[in-house]
């Protein structure tokens, strides 16, 4: 058995060390005897494929008295082209080092000092090319103190009540358990053995599982660990909330993520981490009650590109901000641990965790928290077909050979049945995924209190081969692995919502709607075209779901999102030319979209900052490259309109649920046919009445009106006209709609003539970025402000900024003046 234990490890190292860039000879590299290096330059970052030489090594090593995996010690200085850091080529990319006559001789490392690793950047003799790894990493071969054996599994039954993965007791022991059919080895690496390869650490085993419990950890204390599988490969915990990253982890700020935990020296790869009897979070906000799935009004965030921070922290200053626009849901992009820091997040690795490039767990809680103390929920946006490489579930099961999921990883298929995957594609019809993703599920519901999901390309969650062309067929497994994920999600919390990006035939949309699920509906294209000014595909009828034949008002219809252009960006590019060269003109444009939409009855979905109009590209700095974060454009009049608009129309969808959410009749002339017409949507619901006129072309119109009752109407948007009185011979009347424009005229009992729905107060005072930021209803005269003892710091007269950059923080006090002799107060706080 162990001969048999030994062969096997070579094996497999031999064919993990046969993909690598840099592959060793002897394979296992121990302190003892003469080393090769055998470098790859055609792998890694290829920044010295197809050069001809010499070529040289920048190489040292990492030792116990290293402070991190970049602090190398014995190493040369840079371009040192000593005679021994010399690579002798050996034709086809591959370059030879020789360490000898030892490597700690080679090196000159004192004896008293414990070498770990061998660390190495190749690069040209002129050292304008480098050969690293993928990302330009450095390169690393970890040294292996002795031969090790590994002994014969004890077979023992796993305690009662253990699940795979960590499993805190009250005693402050920690269970671990791993699920590795097939495996002969397990053994536990970690801070609480020093690392250190041992039988006494070898997991037990119980049938297809293996557990060992933890004892004598401190309280409060994080301890990282690793399982060694089959003395050949290690891998992370694929349960862990918190995992530590070698390549990545030192990118981030201690400002972001204080106190992370050092990546330990003595191993490589990711590292799963526990710690006993943690401080729980305070929550401050319970019995939130979230908005019904029909009334929903979601905005979607990519944390990144939210705040010039990018953190989940400086997100949170800017709930005020959403709260005020009038949406009821957020739903964050991904932001379960993926590769890399920076990334749209559709690239997922460990799923109870949340990425540290955005802050720590308690801030992920308190961003939650206060969103649901402004009355708004918080929807994930999760990443269930697919996962990277990192995710120990690939790992434990990988065909080096043919660089897939070897072919008998149980959660993993070694080729997706569909056409629309990357990474490793999940089998979702294997229960063991299912129970997988369902406790992932349950993890956010109950430990960050989310409010729902926005499941990521659902089209995929099936074992039947398909093809562009036949994908979106009606698909019974698929549609019996979504009910199920749903089921167990209202399971856990009844009122939380399940979000598909589907795309498939409607018969198999509906069934999911009919089941409580809601469907991402894109209508990008025509929202674009009708930006642009332009008529053909501009129909906006299928924003509704009774378009489709539907019960219920399930679609949730969006006109950009994280993945579609822009449409401000269309409109100011290939717009008709009173569109293209005018930005106002595109803003009004954008209004009369913003109305055309969420008049549409159903939930519906904002992309960050289209209330703003922003104007970039998505393929700005790359597609999912970093964006440009303008804020700055709130204080524009034009933009701060579009979003006044947004908030306004918010407002009344807020005010009159029933119109939007379970309309008794509905009228949508919106078809290209309506264009030249002017479009209409008109509402009814237990007396009240909606009719929106909007005129799409760049000419006046004038157009009947055809309001739907008799009774008094008010043109919503308009702060003069009056009550129009309709009657029985008035629906038709004429109306004058100007270019790009539009009215909405509601009809309610006890709806005064001077309301204004959504309105903004006679004078809004804000502080954004240093400056404080007047709207007003009229003309100012004078900004002034003062300390609170009652000194005036600084004036500005018939302006509608005042730049308090420079002021010290304090609490100070703005009084706004206005050309008729109004006078408005109120305080401010200034934090540097």
């Amino acid at each position: 058995m162990m001969k048999r234990s030994i062969s096997l490890f070579l094996l497999l190292l031999t064919s993990f060390v046969a993909m690598a860039q840099v592959t060793t000879d002897p394979a296992i590299v121990t302190e003892a005897g003469t080393v090769k290096i055998i470098f790859d330059a055609s792998k890694g970052n290829g920044g010295l494929k197809g050069y001809a030489g010499p070529v040289y090594a920048h190489t040292g090593v990492i030792t116990n008295k290293s402070t991190s995996g970049s602090d190398w010690k014995y190493a040369p200085s840079w371009g040192d082209n000593q005679e021994k850091y010399k690579l002798t080529s050996l034709g086809g990319d591959r370059w030879q080092l020789t360490l000898s006559p030892n490597i700690r001789t080679y090196y000159g490392v004192p004896a008293d000092e414990k070498i770990l690793k061998l660390a190495f950047v190749f690069r040209s003799g002129d050292k304008q090319k480098e050969g690293k790894g993928e990302g330009n990493t450095d390169i690393f071969v970890t040294l292996n103190e002795q031969a090790f054996v590994p002994a014969i599994p004890e077979r023992k039954p796993r305690p009662e009540g253990i699940t795979d993965g960590i499993t805190y007791r009250e005693d402050g022991s920690v269970v671990l358990s791993l699920y590795a059919p097939g495996k002969q080895h397990v053994h536990l690496l970690g801070d609480f053995n020093n690392w250190t390869k041992s039988n006494d650490w070898q997991m037990y085993r119980d049938g297809d599982h293996w557990w060992r419990t933890v004892q004598g950890l401190k309280k409060g204390e994080e301890y990282a660990f690793q399982y060694l599988i089959d003395n050949a490969f290690k891998i992370a915990d694929a349960y862990a909330e918190k995992i530590l990253d070698p390549w990545n982890d030192r990118a981030i700020p201690a400002s972001v993520y204080p106190g992370l935990k050092p990546y330990p020296m003595q191993t490589e790869g990711i590292v799963s981490v526990i710690r006993t009897k943690a401080e729980p979070y305070q929550w401050q906000t319970s019995g939130f009650e979230p908005t019904a799935a029909d009334r929903l009004v979601v905005y979607e965030l990519l944390v990144r590109d939210f705040t010039k921070e990018g953190t989940i922290t400086a997100a949170i200053d800017k709930l005020d901000y959403l709260k005020a626009m009038g949406v009821n849901a957020i739903e964050l992009m991904p932001v379960q641990e993926f590769e890399g820091n920076d990334s749209w997040g559709y690239n997922p690795s460990f799923y109870f965790a949340p990425d540290k490039a955005y802050g720590t767990p308690d801030d992920y809680k308190r961003f939650i928290d206060e969103a649901h103390a402004r009355g708004m929920s918080v929807i994930l946006d999760v990443v269930f077909n697919h996962a990277t490489l990192s995710h120990p579930f690939a790992r434990l099961y990988w065909d080096g050979t043919t660089g897939k999921p070897a072919a008998d990883n149980p959660w993993f298929n070694v080729d997706a049945p569909h056409p629309y995957n990357v990474f490793s594609d999940f089998n979702h019809e294997y229960s063991g995924t299912r129970n997988f993703f369902k406790r992932v599920l349950s993890h956010w519901l109950t430990v960050y209190r989310v409010d729902g999901f926005r499941f990521d390309l659902t089209k995929g969650f099936t074992q039947t081969k398909s093809t562009e062309s036949t994908a979106s067929r009606y698909d019974a497994s698929r549609i019996a692995i979504l009910k199920d994920y749903h089921a167990h999600i209202q399971k856990i919390n009844p009122k939380a919502y399940t979000i598909l990006e589907h795309f498939c035939e409607n018969k198999e949309e509906k069934e999911l709607a009919d089941n409580g699920m809601l469907l991402w509906n894109n209508m990008n294209h025509a929202y674009c075209q009708s930006a642009m000014g332009y008529k053909d595909g501009s129909g906006l009828k299928g924003g509704s779901a009774t378009s489709r034949g539907w019960k219920e008002h399930r679609l949730m219809t969006y006109q950009e999102s994280h993945d579609e252009e822009r449409t401000m960006y269309k409109a100011k590019t290939w717009g008709i030319p009173p569109v293209k060269s005018d930005e106002a003109t595109r803003l009004r444009r954008a209004a009369l979209n913003a109305a055309f939409l969420l008049c549409t009855p159903g939930p519906k979905m904002i992309w960050q900052f289209g209330e703003l109009g922003y104007d970039y590209s998505i393929e700005e700095n790359g597609r999912t490259g970093r964006k440009p974060v303008r804020w700055d454009y709130y204080e524009d009049t034009h933009r701060h309109n579009l979003f006044d608009t947004y908030a306004k129309l918010l407002a009344l969808r807020k005010k009159h649920p029933g119109l939007f959410a379970s309309p008794t009749s509905e009228m949508m002339n919106t078809e290209t046919s309506d264009w030249e017409n002017g479009r209409r949507i008109a509402l009814q619901h237990a007396g009240a009445d909606l009719l929106l006129l909007g005129n799409f072309t760049d000419k006046p119109l004038s157009i009947p009106a055809q309001f739907p009752t008799t009774g008094k109407w008010k043109n919503i948007f308009s702060d003069t006209e009056a009550f129009l009185e309709i009657g029985a011979t008035d629906k038709n009347r004429e109306v004058l709609l100007q270019p790009h424009g539009f009215h909405l005229y509601l009809r309610e009992p006890g709806l005064s003539a001077n309301e204004k729905i959504g309105a903004v107060a006679p004078c809004e005072i804000r502080l954004h970025d240093g400056v404080v930021v007047v709207r007003c209803a009229e003309k100012i005269s004078r900004i002034s402000l003062y300390s609170f003892g009652g000194y005036l710091l600084r004036a500005a007269d018939h302006a509608d900024k005042l730049d308090v950059a420079d002021i010290p923080s304090d609490i100070y006090l703005v009084t706004v003046r206005t050309a008729s002799g109004e006078v408005y107060s109120q305080k401010i706080v200034i934090n540097r």
